[in-house]
């Protein structure tokens, strides 16, 4: 019973946090470090549009909160074919399932020839997915929300789905969500090495940013003076650059 109720704390403390979220960096960071705690993922899919509408290119949105090197908004824009083919799949048996949340396990040793392979082939780090969908009543749209992680069996409870999965659809709903990117060469390289830092780099690399020192992002993200100056050390080498000042002047372009 002590558990039950450290855990119902702990999920009313994270709903409590998702109240004061209006941007997608606050959104990535309340996912990866609190509800990461009691959903346990690798990788946020959302999509939503018309999923009927299978006749028609580009009739579905995507927005993506990922800590897997080089998965991120714009990748999965730039393979909407694929991804298209996955989520109408994952849509239908959504349907199926009398839109009742569900998962399936040992991704990448699926053979059965019905799931779409080739966006998940891309994913290699995960081995399971976990689906759970929105009607949407005050329109034709519907929502997907697609969440990948690591181990071979994505274990999660009703009551977790239940309690916390509202709060990241209205979260969702209310953030500016990224558009897909058209720019000149250099900058399109410069997108994709950002895509290339992970969760804790993107976290850095924001506090950079915004002016705290080295000791004020160790401070914040309780990490040692050494861990942030190494976790700089590779960004600047992903980056090609050599100080914070270059790094946050390409990041503001």
């Amino acid at each position: 019973m002590e558990a039950n109720n450290l855990n119902l704390e702990k999920i009313f403390s994270i709903i409590k946090h998702s109240y004061s979220i209006d941007k997608h960096i606050d959104f990535f960071n309340w996912l990866q470090n609190s509800v990461n705690e009691i959903l346990p993922h690798n990788l946020l899919l959302a999509s939503w549009g018309d999923f009927e509408n299978t006749l028609e290119s580009n009739n579905l949105s995507y927005d993506v909160a990922s800590n897997l090197t080089g998965i991120s908004t714009q990748m999965v824009l730039d393979l909407a074919a694929e991804v298209d083919d996955l989520m109408m799949y994952l849509h239908g048996h959504w349907i199926e399932n009398d839109r009742r949340w569900y998962v399936i396990n040992q991704l990448q040793s699926r053979h059965d020839g019905n799931l779409p392979m080739d966006f998940i082939s891309k994913l290699n780090q995960t081995n399971s997915l976990l689906v759970y969908g929105v009607s949407d009543v005050r329109g034709s749209n519907e929502c997907l929300y697609v969440f990948f992680n690591e181990p071979a069996i994505f274990d999660v409870g009703d009551s977790v789905m239940g309690l916390i999965m509202p709060h990241i659809d209205t979260v969702l709903r209310k953030i500016q969500h990224i558009e897909p990117i058209e720019m000149p060469n250099a900058l399109a390289t410069v997108a994709r090495v950002f895509s290339e830092l992970s969760a804790r780099e993107l976290e850095i690399i924001h506090w950079v940013k915004s002016g705290k020192t080295n000791t004020e992002i160790g401070m914040i993200l309780e990490i040692s003076q050494n861990t942030v100056k190494s976790h700089l050390k590779r960004i600047f080498h992903k980056l090609n650059v050599t100080r914070r000042a270059q790094a946050v002047a390409m990041l503001s372009n």
